[in-house]
């Protein structure tokens, strides 16, 4: 009975070295975390919700998501969000981008994003990237691609499409002989059937939109359909353009002042409409044209100014390339790429700066416009 006694305390006294041996904390290791489900939904144009499911064998304690935008940028710009949630074993985490208070997104534009999750034991994951696509997914899209473009488009048959695809390579293909501006990268350009469709697509847009540009996403919007077709044969070249002088001059330090941007963007469409071509010629008739050097900033939101400002800024680039050629203009626009000021690009290309090309151009847009008119008036 004592032997039987003594075994007994034996077993005992080892068992309970193990129980300490194997208390948490000690020698046994906690589960590790485990990331059940990671999403990401869109609610195109205004949020992008995410969601984390994750569990572990210790409270987890700490939950973040990562997110960075694709697009064009000399930096990578990270955003990280610390998610509020109950400490569990078992978590659900979810955090929802409202882009009413940051700013939309164009369609189509990828969003990359992660986790790290840590628990009360210390342990802690990070997942790997994931991707998701920011479409608008309210239409039913169809593309036709050439070269660097693709053409989004969801009404109308193949043949607007195609309409439009050899209006933008006609354009293009202009522009570069003119100026020796060219596309380098891809661009997406999504066609909406009518510019109500169009804006239901944009956070806040403004009543009078037609058409915007985002050019560090590549990608174009604008409201067409055939009943106002000749107008949005326009301003795809219109905004190409700008997408244009956005690759051929984007830089870290400054960009382009409005009367070269507006300028080239009005002389990839041609000739000068009438209605601005009035607004000039009036202007010039009533010695109230704008410098240069203040055509720099923004134009202005007065809509009959505005018109004068574009038709003065289209005026100043048929005068540079006319006077001084495709290959200056081209060279201007690398002048610009390096990172120079206005008034010093100028000078290392052309010998002048703003108040110089003012005094250059001035008898160049009377000859053409107000002493042809008046002359052929009379």
């Amino acid at each position: 009975m004592i032997k039987k006694l003594g075994m007994l305390v034996v077993v005992l006294m080892i068992a309970a070295g193990l129980m300490a041996g194997l208390a948490p904390g000690l020698t046994l290791a906690a589960e590790d975390i485990n990331v059940v489900s990671s999403t990401a939904t869109p609610q195109f144009p205004s949020s992008l919700a995410f969601s984390v499911q994750a569990t572990s064998g210790a409270n987890i304690v700490d939950v973040r998501l990562h997110f960075t935008v694709e697009r064009d940028s000399f930096v990578k710009v990270v955003t990280e969000e610390k998610l509020g949630f109950s400490s569990s074993t078992s978590i659900t985490a979810v955090y929802n981008w409202d882009m009413r208070q940051s700013g939309g997104l164009p369609g189509g534009t990828v969003v990359d994003f992660w986790w790290t999750l840590k628990d009360s034991a210390g342990k802690s994951v990070t997942t790997s990237p994931q991707e998701v696509s920011f479409d608008d997914t309210h239409f039913t899209w169809r593309s036709l691609k050439e070269s660097n473009i693709t053409i989004y488009w969801y009404s109308g048959n193949n043949s607007l499409a195609q309409t439009l695809m050899d209006t933008a390579q006609s354009g293009l293909s202009n522009l570069e002989k003119n100026t020796g501006a060219r596309l380098s990268r891809p661009v997406s350009i999504y066609i909406y059937d009518n510019t109500t469709d169009m804006k239901g697509a944009m956070i806040f847009a403004q009543e009078w939109t037609g058409g915007a540009t985002y050019p560090p996403y590549s990608t174009i919007v604008i409201g067409i359909n055939t009943s106002n077709l000749d107008w949005g044969k326009g301003a795809l070249v219109h905004e190409l353009a700008h997408m244009v002088n956005y690759q051929m001059t984007n830089n870290p330090y400054s960009g382009l002042p409005t009367w070269l941007d507006e300028g080239l963007a009005m002389y990839s469409q041609g000739a000068l409409d009438s209605t601005f071509e009035v607004s000039l010629i009036g202007a010039m008739a009533q010695g109230s044209l704008f410098t240069v050097r203040s055509m720099a900033s923004p134009f202005s939101t007065d809509a009959a100014l505005s018109y004068q400002e574009y038709a003065q800024s289209y005026s100043l680039i048929d005068f540079l390339v006319s006077r001084y050629g495709q290959s200056k203009m081209a060279a201007l626009l690398e002048t610009f790429r390096q990172g120079n000021t206005y008034d010093g690009a100028l000078m290392q290309v052309y010998g002048f700066d703003m108040d110089g090309l003012y005094n250059l151009w001035l008898p160049f847009a009377i000859q053409k416009y107000l002493s042809a008119k008046t002359g052929a008036a009379a």
